[in-house]
């Protein structure tokens, strides 16, 4: 199925987002930049009936009665999810489910963002106390007296390097070349085509303030690579004050981050390399490890240069596929993975692979991996089928019943695992298809 899912909506997409898409942009520093309003309404519209597709082998018409089946849940009716109201946070009691996941809203300090998915909503939630840790360190007056007035103009001309990365591509010479080149490899395939032959001092200035950043995300437990608008903003403006003052870590830091959480991932891994490595180390490192799994030169670029994979998602998702040790579908699991359209869909294919290694580690070997759709499913040894979601609500349709039929020749067992729940009938008809169901399977919620 077109993963562009219904004309209306290429419509709706049309002009601005379309142009500003971070998915067609190639691969830069790593730094996300962070949608309008308009842009994120439009794109998680988008996503959520592409995620309706990710069960189905139909035409795009059942699609918008599907989409048209607006629900609206209590909180309270989600498990496995963080408390509705803690420190500097509280979240909306009524959720709407669009496509297959809850849009929750949350107050983080008096300002509001939302969450495509509780799996993000996780995410967000996690990162409240570093939010408050980085507005703390950038009012302090140890910090002011720290940076002083020659930095503070410096930070102004360099600001927008590494809080906007997409517009300064567009609105800088030469931009790529100068500020984000990547070392030891061409920028021939960035933005403005330029092989970074015009490179000059202003790389290692950029480079300088990306180092911050990792550097100061470490010391609050979070990802440098965030696409918290909030966060992002509190992150970028830090690290170009703290670059371009010359101030050390320890001065940033000495307002107090006690009590945050240590890690960004559940994969500890993830965690020291996102903060330790430049983005360019981690894109290298990555690809030998795609390489070693036997997936293709063009859907490694394909994955590594889909910029809703951040340097922590892709390090996330290929760590992951390592070690699930399964014998085959790597390459076109890797296919699939590469055409995410939104963070949540990102993020979606990392959980499916966890979910899988822990459905391994209860006995069960799993031999390869299908794409039959738009949903990887995991093929046991003895021939049955593991299918894992990280979804919130899964009524019944006829997308979903295609999904339950597909796998019946299967002469093993039929699993599916969801993080959310099903609907009452979504239920009754996916038993009555011979699957064994596993609802509010707990996510990572992290990366």
């Amino acid at each position: 199925m077109d993963r562009s899912c219904l004309p209306w909506l290429g419509w709706l997409l049309r002009g601005k987002l379309e142009q500003a898409n971070p998915c067609k942009t190639a691969y830069y520093s790593g730094f996300p930049r962070i949608p309008d309003l308009r842009e994120s309404i439009a794109m998680i519209l988008h996503r959520n009936l592409c995620m309706l597709a990710m069960f189905a082998l139909v035409p795009a018409a059942p699609l918008l009665a599907a989409a048209e089946q607006a629900t609206t849940l209590d909180y309270s009716d989600f498990a496995n999810v963080p408390k509705q109201a803690g420190t500097g946070y509280s979240i909306d009691s009524k959720v709407p489910i669009v496509g297959l996941n809850g849009q929750f809203t949350i107050e983080v300090y008096g300002e509001s963002i939302a969450a495509d998915g509780s799996d993000l909503l996780r995410v967000r939630v996690h990162e409240v106390p570093a939010v408050k840790a980085l507005e703390d360190i950038s009012t302090s007056s140890t910090f002011a007296k720290a940076i002083g007035t020659s930095a503070t103009n410096t930070v102004e001309s360099l600001g927008k390097v590494v809080t906007d990365p997409v517009d300064t591509l567009k609105a800088a010479p030469a931009g790529v070349g100068r500020f984000f080149k990547s070392i030891g490899n061409s920028v021939r395939n960035v933005a403005t085509g330029s092989d970074g032959s015009s490179a000059t001092d202003a790389t290692k200035e950029a480079l300088g303030i990306n180092k911050a950043r990792r550097g100061i995300a470490r010391k609050v437990g979070i990802d440098p690579y965030t696409r918290n608008a909030i966060a992002a903003k509190r992150l970028g403006t830090l690290a170009n004050a703290a670059f371009a003052g010359g101030v050390s870590l320890d001065v940033i830091v000495a307002v107090g981050t006690g009590g945050l959480s240590t890690a960004i991932s559940v994969t500890r891994t993830v965690s020291d390399l996102a903060w330790s490595l430049p983005p360019e180390d981690i894109r290298a490192r990555n690809e030998a490890a795609l390489h070693a799994l036997g997936v293709s030169d063009a859907n490694t670029r394909a994955l590594l240069g889909n910029t809703w994979y951040t340097p922590t998602l892709a390090l996330a998702l290929v760590e992951r596929l390592k070690a699930l040790k399964v014998g085959s579908g790597h390459d076109t699991f890797v296919a699939l993975a590469a055409t995410s359209e939104s963070e949540t869909e990102a993020r979606f294919f990392i959980e499916q692979l966890r979910m899988a290694h822990d459905y391994s580690m209860d006995g069960h070997a799993l031999a390869a991996i299908e794409t039959p759709a738009q949903m990887a499913v995991f093929r046991t040894a003895n021939g049955g089928v593991f299918a894992p979601a990280a979804l919130d609500y899964v009524p019944w349709s006829e997308q979903v019943q295609a999904f339950a039929d597909r796998h019946t020749a299967s002469k093993g067992e039929h699993v599916l695992w969801l993080t959310g729940q099903l609907s009452p009938d979504a239920r009754k008809g996916l038993k009555e298809h011979g699957w064994s169901i596993r609802e509010h399977v707990v996510a990572s919620g992290g990366s």
